[in-house]
């Protein structure tokens, strides 16, 4: 809760930072003051729905606005942290890019639970066949999902298995138009990574590869494309080039906390033009 009260406290002064600089996928000057605040742009106008929210605003609209051809970014903060690459190459290929992405709510077709409300989060169910709802009417070519595989608190027992998870985004998928490709979740960093660089330095909190790959990273999106017509990207090697993983790559902080990619590493490596997810989301437009 603290947190949040920080991040929000910081939004008025992110925001005219934004205004002065024109930046849209990330805030450069923030990364300058300290990485655990360079967060993507959607923090900023209200285009990462908070818990109580159950639908997207419709003024997410991001990349070429004027295009007619369309992509989707859907998920919950996994999605989010993700957004300043897909924007950078929505904008390099002229695709219009609509967001709609809410916090702890996976892209599944199951009961969750959240757990800072303490109970089921039924905004989340609610939220998801909203989203469904809009892909049904904007009807893009392309959908690109991404969730943290450590957010999906399912309420019932029988769904708390790897497969049971995999086969509710399966689910949820199937009932996207068009194509969909779904991100493998980001590796886990196990520790606040700019205190432990600020700490130690950043060769000492390279991250283990049993802990980056933990919490079996990529098991539920392979259930979720073995039983749906979604196709997986895969950017872990791209955010992990060696072993242990750095926590920083060209100067630049890859994490701001323990698990989501700091608006400058997601926009200036993971969205490089060439690169793993530019190729892959050109491959997978029609």
């Amino acid at each position: 809760m603290m947190s949040r009260l920080l991040s929000l406290g910081l939004a008025s002064v992110l925001a005219a930072v934004v205004l002065l600089t024109g930046s849209i996928g990330t805030v450069p000057s923030v990364r300058a003051v300290s990485p655990a605040y360079d967060k993507e742009i959607l923090w900023f106008r209200h285009c990462l729905a908070w818990e109580r929210t159950t639908t997207p605003n419709t003024a997410c609209v991001y990349g070429d606005r004027t295009s007619n051809r369309v992509i989707a970014l859907v998920g919950d903060s996994h999605a989010s942290h993700l957004f300043p690459a897909v924007d950078r190459i929505a904008r390099a290929h002229g695709w219009k890019l609509v967001v709609m992405v809410k916090v702890s709510c996976g892209f599944a077709d199951m009961r969750i639970r959240n757990l800072a409300l303490g109970r089921e989060y039924t905004e989340c169910a609610r939220w998801n066949r909203a989203v469904v709802r809009r892909l049904g009417v904007i009807r893009p070519a392309l959908t690109v999902v991404a969730m943290s595989r450590r957010a999906l608190h399912a309420v019932r027992w029988v769904d708390r298995t790897t497969t049971a998870k995999g086969l509710a985004v399966g689910r949820m998928i199937e009932r996207v138009p068009g194509r969909v490709s779904i991100l493998v979740d980001a590796p886990y960093a196990g520790r606040n990574v700019p205190r432990c660089i600020a700490r130690y330095g950043a060769r000492r909190c390279a991250i283990p590869r049993t802990t980056a790959l933990s919490y079996g990273l990529g098991a539920v999106e392979r259930v979720a494309v073995a039983h749906s017509h979604a196709r997986s990207i895969n950017l872990t090697s791209a955010t992990c080039a060696t072993w242990p993983c750095p926590v920083r790559v060209r100067g630049i902080t890859v994490f701001r906390d323990r698990e989501h990619f700091t608006a400058t590493f997601a926009r200036s490596v993971l969205g490089a033009p060439g690169g793993v997810l530019d190729r892959a989301l050109v491959l997978r437009m029609p």
